[in-house]
C-alpha cells in the first residue's frame, strides 16, 4: 500500500503539469484531475499508517464458547498420569505426565500466564514434550492463547499460540492483532498441520485449516494443529514480550485462582514424584 501511495504521488505531479501546460489548458475539467489523484495517493498513504494502530487500539480476539474443551481439573489429573473423567482429554500417543521439574514450571506458569521451557522441551524417556503438551491443554480449557518462552544458548524464542481459541476464521486476525501491539513487530505467522510441527504458512495454511473448522468444535486440542505467531530476541527481550502478551491476553492465573498442582484435590496423588509404579507411585519422572 506505500509503494502504492508513492506511485500515485508520482503520477499526481506528471498529471499537474500536464494539466498546466498549454496542450491540456483547454481541456474542460483538467485542472481537477491532479487534486483528485493527490486525495487518492493520501488515503492510500493514510491506510498504511493507521492500520497499526487500529490493530492496536482494537480489543483482543475471543475463544469460542460453543465448542468441545477439557476440564481444568482433568488436566490436571492426566499430568499426574492419572485417567481423565471425560474421555478424549488425553492421549497415548502424546504424553501429558509431567516429572517434578515440569511441575514446578507448570505452577509458575499458571500464574504468570506462559510457561518457560528449555529448549523445545523435549523429553527423551517420554519421546516428547509433556510440559508443552499438558500447558497448551490448560490453555485450551480455560479459552486462552498460549504462550511459551524456548530458552535457547543465544536467543529466545517466544510462541504465540493461537489453537485454543479454537475460532481458526480469526486465527489471521488475531495474528495481525498481536503484531500491531507497541514492542511486538518482527513475528513471523505459522501454521502445523498436525501437532508434530510440520509448518506451512500464507494461502497453504488458510486453506487446510478452512477445512477443519468443524475439528475445532469437536476436537481435543491434542489432535489439533497449531497457529502460532513467533518471536526470536535476546533473553531480557524476550521474557519482556511475554509477560507483555499474557497481560494484553489475560493469560494467567491471579489470587486464590492460581493453585498449585500439587493439591491432591487438584490431582496430586499422595506420593512423590519420581515414585514407581511398582512401589504404588504412578511412574512419575
Amino acid at each position: 500500500m506505500l509503494c502504492f501511495a508513492a506511485g500515485l504521488c508520482v503520477v499526481a505531479g506528471l498529471v499537474q503539469h500536464l494539466a498546466r501546460s498549454s496542450v491540456c489548458a483547454s481541456l474542460s475539467g483538467a485542472e481537477t484531475v491532479p487534486s483528485m489523484t493527490g486525495m487518492l495517493a493520501g488515503w492510500a498513504g493514510g491506510d498504511t499508517f493507521l492500520s497499526p494502530l487500529a490493530c492496536a487500539s482494537a480489543p483482543p480476539p475471543l475463544a469460542e464458547k460453543q465448542c468441545w474443551r477439557p476440564t481444568i481439573d482433568d488436566v490436571d489429573r492426566i499430568s499426574w498420569g492419572r485417567p481423565a473423567k471425560r474421555k478424549g482429554t488425553g492421549s497415548r500417543g502424546q504424553p501429558h505426565r509431567l516429572n517434578d521439574a515440569e511441575r514446578t514450571l507448570y505452577d509458575l506458569a499458571r500464574s504468570k500466564g506462559f510457561v518457560e521451557v528449555a529448549g523445545s522441551g523435549w523429553r527423551s524417556q517420554r519421546a516428547d514434550a509433556p510440559l508443552v503438551n499438558t500447558f497448551r491443554s490448560w490453555c485450551d480449557a480455560r479459552g486462552v492463547a498460549a504462550i511459551f518462552l524456548h530458552k535457547g544458548s543465544d536467543v529466545d524464542q517466544v510462541v504465540l499460540d493461537l489453537s485454543p481459541l479454537r475460532r481458526p476464521a480469526e486465527f489471521a486476525n488475531a495474528a495481525a492483532w498481536a503484531l500491531g501491539q507497541e514492542g511486538t513487530e518482527g513475528g513471523q505467522v505459522e501454521a502445523s498441520e498436525s501437532g508434530d510441527g510440520g509448518e506451512e504458512g500464507g494461502g497453504e495454511a488458510l486453506e487446510f485449516l478452512s477445512q477443519r473448522v468443524d475439528d475445532f468444535l469437536k476436537e481435543p486440542i491434542h489432535r489439533l494443529p497449531m497457529y502460532t505467531v513467533t518471536w526470536l530476541r535476546p533473553r531480557p527481550e524476550a521474557k519482556a514480550l511475554a509477560k507483555q502478551l499474557a497481560a494484553l491476553l489475560a493469560t494467567g492465573q491471579s489470587g486464590s485462582t492460581a493453585k498449585k498442582g500439587r493439591v491432591k484435590s487438584l490431582g496430586g496423588p499422595n506420593i512423590k514424584p519420581g515414585k514407581s509404579r511398582r512401589h504404588g507411585g504412578y511412574g512419575i519422572g
